[in-house]
């Protein structure tokens, strides 16, 4: 996100992720799993895999592969499988936001039952940090996966102070859209963990809304003085969709109008992509429209 505070975001370096994509381990090599434990009262979650070490010298990079997640509670195993795509070709442990930990135990839904919490990153320049809760289904005396790919990153934060976390990061599907995928944030996006899924719950926090609204509003308005035409419409798009989840699509788009009018988003630049110009707005309303926000 953008704005004069920036956000703690998790994510992992790109460099190797390339690299590690395209090898293909060898069966002869020694396979040695590594397990990672957390415990709370009588809850055990382990998070474990298979690691390598490749290359040599400052080419040198770990490998990671296999990942399983195992929880027993009360000494007997309640949840044992393999974390699966997107995970099977390239994935690496990092730390959530909330845990700074691979692997951790905390009540995130203020249910009394602590969540088994998983951080994995999938690889790319500014993507995707995955998180996986594993809850506690007291009736079917199971545990079910909750999966919430951040995009790239968020933070934790109890906005409510209602005991039950927020993460709070943006909606990736934003990236590049209309533009060079460098040259703007997104919109902001808010989720809940549920016992079978991370709910949307953007709309909940208007406060939160209208102060990412307003950093959007400062950001465009600094990119315009500037003239920096390449950054136009990175701030113009999320300003309209913030607007819009307050309600406040009119004036979004008249915000939108008045760019047009004065040549702001006419090609001035090469990141300057199609649509343009009124093209740009029409695009704009149908994405918006697609997605929820309209």
């Amino acid at each position: 996100m953008f704005g004069r505070r920036r956000l703690r975001t998790f994510a992992w370096p790109a460099s190797a992720a390339v690299v590690v994509a395209l090898l293909v381990p060898s069966a002869a090599e020694a396979q040695q799993r590594t397990v990672e434990t957390a415990t709370s009262g009588t809850v055990t979650a382990e998070l474990s895999y298979i690691k390598r070490t490749r290359g040599s010298g400052r080419f040198e990079f770990d490998e990671f592969r296999d990942f399983r997640v195992r929880i027993t509670r009360a000494g007997g195993v309640l949840y044992d499988q393999p974390v699966g795509d997107p995970c099977v070709q390239f994935c690496t442990p990092t730390e959530t936001a909330l845990t700074r930990k691979h692997i951790a135990l905390r009540d995130i839904d203020a249910d009394g039952e602590p969540e088994a919490i998983v951080g994995l990153f999938t690889g790319g320049a500014s993507c995707c940090v995955l998180v996986l809760a594993y809850g506690y289904d007291v009736a079917a005396n199971v545990y079910r996966r909750a999966k919430l790919d951040t995009g790239g990153g968020y933070v934790a934060r109890d906005l409510d102070s209602d005991g039950v976390i927020e993460l709070v990061g943006d909606d990736f599907r934003f990236r590049g859209l209309f533009t060079c995928g460098a040259c703007g944030p997104r919109p902001i996006r808010i989720w809940h963990h549920t016992l079978r899924r991370f709910e949307v719950v953007t709309r909940d926090f208007p406060a939160k809304i209208r102060q990412h609204a307003r950093r959007m509003r400062r950001f465009y308005e600094r990119v315009r003085r500037r003239d920096e035409a390449a950054f136009v419409k990175g701030a113009l798009t999320p300003l309209a969709a913030d607007l819009c989840l307050l309600d406040r699509c009119g004036r979004g788009f008249r915000i939108v109008r008045a760019a047009i009018r004065r040549g702001e988003l006419a090609r001035r630049s090469p990141f300057d992509v199609s649509p343009l110009g009124r093209d740009y707005l029409r695009a704009l309303k149908r994405f918006l429209r697609r997605t929820g926000y309209l």
